[in-house]
């Protein structure tokens, strides 16, 4: 049996209120009662059974007497549907619904076949024949349409919804049930529109958009409260119930579900009561309290049993089998496990793939391996044919168990293999879920868009003149709207193209200054300290090293950091330098007396490969004290760095670089290379690298670093 008619005893009232005007236009003296007690039968069906029943029969029979065939039908069709409020014992519901049929073909009644061909699609989703069902649906669809009836177009659209979900065929669900709300939204119909946007919810969770899902839920909710409509309210508390669920949000998930429970419980809603005690169940076994889960499916396979759902009956006994399976009381699962077989294949339904990794794994804990391979076998067979890659996984790792303990090392090892390969892949696969979302929803936007003009496409076919102005607009807005669609993805393409350089660029740059020869020299100096007894200098030595370190690994996470924080990492690194070099220069950096260095913030990692740069190749080749300035200040609405030094200026420095052999700067190259990300990112040509050779009378007296910063304020 399918789900399809949770929703269906909503539909069916709407439908059937919508058979009131009807029978009354078509009243005459002599078929005036036989009118109302069909109406009687009609709206009692789902409320009261037994009375529809009763007043239907003497509705028909009064019908027969003078030969009244509308009055027949409608009794016949009134008669299925009380039938099947009662949960179609015999073919009760199907036999008296193809008698209505009947009878309305000869009449041509587009409505009645309609309702007819309404009642016989939920009566084959209740038998989980879904394919006849869809059938079925078609038809009434079809002739809802002819009737213009709004109400029915709603109800066809939402079963059809349903059945393509269960195809798997999230992209058509989408479709029907977007269309369900646009016909209920055109009627202000509350109830319905409810229902198909909670439906919408449902769709979305599906495809694990679980904020869209929870906000059509929470829509569908406020609707059926403003209506006070309490089984409407239990609906959206159980699918509210399961989107928290599904993110392991087990405490919001219980509350919802505990709501819905109680709802259910008021209006004895059996079908509700069973879905909501093995959501519930579900919760306890996810938190391992597998008495309390156990208490709730037994309590749902009881309403099964009561309602005779045969599939439900199957499904709750593989869950009770499976809590037992948990609690190792192995006797309890295998008979609980063999009844679920027994009842799906009693329901035509093809025995799931995870039944019987259910069973193997009973059979491997009773030791008879040869049973619980088979049954694995099959599991790993139907679960590849089906791809679905969580019950391979388990048959998989099943498998590997079975076969190691039977001694198949080889086969064990290969099904391990493909365990973690497996393992792997649905690792990977829930990781790429939440990047590719936004890709999803952006395809769904766009059907929509595209669904949205074909239909407007099709009332344009009926006009007169203004058709043809409507479709010049139409094909004008499309362009536009094509047109900002590829200038949003590419300005958003051009931006994450940004983000990866500056971030390569970043990376780069921090490898560059965590040097190794820079960390080895400094490691050496500490020891010479502790070597030569000043293990007071070493420890200073040692501090300030362990800071640098942290502040560059800091820094290099962020895009923007405090003025000040770049500030205290060049003092830690000179001051390093220093205590290396043994004061063979000194040092000073100035800011703008506009600067505050605690609400501007800049680049990291742009200032100390400069100043490196300065030490290593400029001030320490120098025979007498080197001396190293580095300035800061605001000139044209961008930081200007300046580092100056009295090296040996940069024609010299390559020369006794070449004859050391010592390789090129790469700090340097991928300081301009950021510095030019920045000037195409931000769109400020001045941002600038430029370096100064400085003479004194043509004698080489230094080199001068001048850099053009972005900069941001941090507090307004």
């Amino acid at each position: 049996m399918s789900g399809l008619h949770v929703k269906a005893n909503i539909f069916l009232l709407v439908i059937l209120f919508g058979i009131n005007n009807l029978l009354i236009s078509q009243e005459q003296p002599d078929t005036t009662e036989i009118n109302r007690q069909t109406r009687t039968a009609s709206l009692n069906s789902r409320r009261n059974p037994d009375l529809s029943i009763m007043v239907a029969r003497q509705a028909l029979a009064s019908s027969r007497n003078i030969n009244y065939k509308l009055g027949m039908a409608d009794a016949y069709l009134a008669l299925g549907n009380a039938w099947l409020a009662k949960y179609n014992p015999g073919d009760s519901a199907l036999s008296n619904c193809l008698k209505a049929l009947d009878l309305y073909s000869q009449l041509e009644d587009d409505m009645g076949m309609g309702r007819s061909y309404y009642a016989l699609a939920y009566i084959y989703s209740f038998k989980s024949n879904l394919r006849e069902s869809e059938r079925y649906s078609l038809l009434c669809l079809e002739y809802f349409e002819k009737a213009g009836f709004k109400q029915g177009i709603i109800s066809a659209y939402h079963v059809l919804s349903y059945l393509a979900r269960q195809e798997k065929d999230l992209e058509k669900a989408r479709d029907y049930i977007e269309k369900a709300i646009e016909a209920a939204g055109s009627i202000n119909d509350t109830v319905l529109l409810a229902d198909v946007t909670n439906t919408l919810g449902t769709i979305y969770s599906e495809m694990a958009l679980f904020s869209q899902a929870i906000d059509s839920y929470f829509k569908a909710l406020h609707l059926w409260e403003m209506k006070g409509d309490s089984s409407g309210m239990s609906i959206a508390y159980g699918s509210i119930g399961l989107a928290y669920y599904y993110q392991e949000d087990y405490n919001r998930a219980l509350e919802f579900f505990k709501r819905h429970l109680v709802l259910s419980e008021k209006r004895k809603d059996l079908w509700e009561l069973s879905k909501v005690c093995n959501n519930i169940a579900l919760i306890y076994n996810s938190r391992s309290i597998f008495d309390s889960a156990l208490i709730y499916q037994r309590r749902s396979l009881a309403l099964n049993k009561q309602m005779n759902t045969v599939s439900g009956e199957a499904s709750t006994s593989h869950n009770l089998a499976s809590t037992f399976l948990y609690l190792h009381q192995f006797d309890s699962a295998y008979w609980y496990i063999n009844r679920a077989m027994t009842l799906a294949s009693k329901a035509s339904i093809q025995v799931p793939p995870d039944y019987y990794v259910t069973l193997g794994n009973i059979l491997r804990w009773r030791g008879r391996y040869q049973q619980a391979s088979e049954n694995a076998l099959r599991a790993y067979s139907l679960a590849r044919e089906k791809d679905m890659p969580h019950i391979l996984l388990t048959a998989s790792l099943l498998l590997s168990e079975i076969y190691a303990k039977t001694g198949h090392e080889d086969l064990a090892y290969r099904y391990l293999k493909e365990y973690t390969q497996l393992s792997d892949s649905i690792s990977n696969d829930k990781f790429l879920k939440q990047v590719t979302r936004m890709e999803i929803q952006y395809d769904f936007d766009k059907k929509q868009k595209e669904a949205e003009f074909a239909r407007m496409e099709e009332r344009i076919l009926n006009e007169n003149k203004l058709r043809q102005q409507k479709q010049y607009v139409n094909g004008l807005l499309i362009l536009i709207v094509l047109l900002s669609l590829i200038s949003f993805l590419y300005i958003r393409h051009n931006r994450l193209r940004a983000q990866f350089t500056r971030i390569d660029l970043e990376q780069r740059l921090l490898r560059a200054q965590m040097n190794p020869h820079f960390i080895f020299n400094s490691l050496c100096a500490v020891q010479d300290f502790i070597l030569a007894g000043k293990p007071q200098k070493a420890n200073t030595f040692l501090t300030k090293i362990a800071r640098l370190m942290r502040n560059i690994l800091e820094n290099s996470r962020e895009e923007f950091i405090p003025l000040e924080k770049e500030i205290e990492t060049v003092k830690l690194y000179l001051d390093i330098q220093q205590l290396r070099f043994e004061n063979e220069f000194d040092y000073n950096i100035s800011l703008d007396g506009t600067i505050d260095p605690e609400n501007l913030s800049i680049p990291p990692m742009l200032t100390q490969p400069c100043v490196e740069n300065s030490i290593e190749h400029g001030l320490l080749p120098l025979k007498e004290k080197g001396h190293l300035k580095v300035t800061f200040s605001i000139s044209n609405g961008l930081m200007k760095l300046e580092v100056t030094d009295n090296g040996i200026g940069r024609k010299e420095a390559t020369e006794k670089a070449a004859e050391k052999g010592a390789r090129r700067s790469v700090s340097t190259k991928v300081t301009a290379e950021r510095l030019e990300n920045f000037r195409k990112t931000l769109r400020k040509k001045s941002i600038s690298y430029e370096i100064i050779d400085l003479y004194d009378n043509d004698r080489a007296a230094g080199t001068k670093v001048v850099m053009m910063l972005p900069y941001k304020k941090i507090y307004a």
